[in-house]
């Protein structure tokens, strides 16, 4: 039997604990995180001497802006109308209003008178006598005028009656009758009718 004669008071619980983080480990950090540091720093630097950049031409063109505002602003004051531009461009304004009323004057006569006398043609035709022919018909300011011959006198004054009842005459009063006879020649005779609502004026 053999017997121990060194005693092992070795443990592991004595040793040291191992640290993760070490000297060298921290250095490495720190100098990546300084370099970081420097890089985002010059990189805010540019971006922000870029805007200034930006900025300071934008604040140069508003000035120029304002100014050429001001100056635009002054012209437009101090600039007045041409009394010879006022004057024809008034005149050629009256001229054109009067133009464009007359050519709506024009184009409701012409209308009326083209109506009227086709209504006029047909109540001629209603009417139509025999002895009565008309020679001449003529529409003034809404005022009729017939002349013609009849063979037979006492048909003048039924064919006026006659006339009273059409659309185109009705309305309309008789004013002035005129009648002649030449030797050998037929009853000659001018009609002229005018609206009683002229008259009444």
């Amino acid at each position: 039997m053999t017997l121990k004669t060194r005693v092992n008071l070795y443990s592991l619980a004595l040793l040291p604990p191992v640290q993760r983080l070490s000297f060298k480990r921290l250095t490495q950090a720190l100098f990546f995180m300084f370099v970081l540091f420097t890089m985002a720093s010059i990189t805010s630097y540019v971006l922000v001497s870029g805007l200034e950049a930006d900025k300071a031409k934008l604040v140069k063109k508003k000035s120029s802006l304002d100014k050429q505002k001001k100056s635009l602003e002054v012209a437009i004051a101090k600039r007045a109308p041409d009394a010879k531009l006022v004057d024809q461009v008034e005149l050629l304004t009256q001229q054109v209003e009067l133009k464009q009323m007359l050519i709506g004057e024009l184009s409701q006569r012409e209308a009326l008178t083209s109506h009227g006398y086709s209504m006029l043609f047909k109540d001629l035709a209603r009417v139509a006598n025999s002895d009565i022919w008309l020679n001449r018909i003529r529409v003034e300011n809404n005022e009729f005028i017939f002349e013609g011959f009849s063979s037979a006198p006492n048909s003048v004054p039924l064919w006026v009656e006659r006339l009273k009842s059409t659309e185109t005459l009705k309305g309309h009063a008789f004013a002035a009758m005129a009648m002649s006879r030449g030797e050998d020649k037929p009853l000659a005779f001018t009609l002229t009718s005018k609206a009683e609502t002229e008259e009444g004026k």
